[in-house]
C-alpha cells in the first residue's frame, strides 16, 4: 500500500468513526488531514464519494429513527445548492478552496459554542429548504454539508438518534446527487477512484465501529474534544492556503 493510500485509509477511518458518533463532522476531520498530503481538487471529489459511503452506513444503522417529513424541504433545497457548489468547485483554485474550508471550520465551532438545542419546533419548509440549499452548496463545493443541516436539526430539537437517522438519509441522497454532478463534470479521475478504493472500506468500518460506542460514551464530551480538533484543522487549512 502506498503511503498516500494509507493516509487516505487512516483519515477516513477516523472520519467514519466521528460521523458514526456525532452524525456530522467526519469530513471536517478527514479533509483537512488529507489536504496536507493531496491537492484539494483531489481531496474534495474523493471526500464526496466517501461521504456517500459513510452516510449510507449511518442511514442503514439508524433508519428507523429517521423523521421522513423533514427530508423533503432539505432535499428540495439541496438540488439548486448542489449546482451552485459545482460552479464554485470548477471556478476557484486549491488555495481559495482550502482557505474557505479553514474559515468554515472555525465559524462552525463558534456557532456550536453559541447555539442551543430547540424544543421540538414544528417543521419549517423555509428553514428546511434554506438548510438544504446550504448543505448542497457546501457539500458539492468543499464536501462539508454538515453545518447547515446540523443547524436545522438543532433548531428542531431532535434527539441524537433522530439526528443520526434523519441526517444520515438526507446526506446519503444529497451525496449521491453530488457524485453524479461531479462525475459528469470530469472530477473523478483514475487517481480519485484509486484512492476511493481504500477510503470506502475505511470510512464504512469507522462508522460500524462507532455503532456500539455511541450507546456507551458521553457524546457531549466527545463533541467538545472534536471541536478542538476542528479548530486545529481550520487553522492548518488557513496556514496552508496563505503559504
Amino acid at each position: 500500500m502506498e503511503i498516500s493510500s494509507l493516509i487516505v485509509f487512516l483519515c477516513w477511518f477516523a472520519g467514519g468513526f466521528v460521523s458514526g458518533v456525532t452524525g456530522i463532522g467526519g469530513a471536517m476531520v478527514a479533509v483537512p488531514a488529507a489536504a496536507l498530503f493531496l491537492p484539494m481538487h483531489v481531496v474534495i471529489p474523493l471526500s464526496c464519494i466517501l461521504n456517500a459511503a459513510m452516510d449510507g452506513s449511518l442511514a442503514l444503522m439508524h433508519f428507523r429513527h429517521c423523521r421522513m417529513a423533514a427530508l423533503w424541504p432539505l432535499l428540495l433545497g439541496a438540488v439548486p445548492g448542489s449546482f451552485a457548489g459545482l460552479w464554485i468547485l470548477q471556478v476557484f483554485s486549491d488555495a481559495v478552496l482550502q482557505g474557505s474550508v479553514g474559515v468554515l471550520l472555525i465559524i462552525y465551532v463558534l456557532w456550536q459554542k453559541m447555539a442551543r438545542a430547540g424544543s421540538h419546533k414544528k417543521e419549517s419548509w423555509l428553514l428546511g429548504g434554506t438548510a438544504g440549499f446550504g448543505a448542497g452548496l457546501l457539500g458539492t463545493a468543499i464536501s462539508f454539508d454538515g453545518p447547515p443541516a446540523g443547524a436545522y436539526a438543532l433548531y428542531r430539537g431532535w434527539n441524537p438518534r433522530e439526528v443520526l437517522g434523519t441526517l444520515g438519509v438526507f446526506f446519503l441522497v444529497r451525496s449521491l446527487f453530488t457524485c453524479l454532478l461531479q462525475a459528469q463534470a470530469g472530477f473523478y479521475t483514475p487517481e480519485v477512484i484509486g484512492y476511493a478504493m481504500y477510503g470506502v472500506p475505511a470510512c464504512m468500518t469507522g462508522a460500524v465501529c462507532a455503532f456500539p460506542v455511541v450507546k456507551r460514551i458521553r457524546v457531549e464530551l466527545f463533541r467538545r474534544a472534536l471541536m478542538g480538533v476542528i479548530v486545529l484543522a481550520g487553522m492548518v487549512c488557513l496556514w496552508q492556503a496563505l503559504r
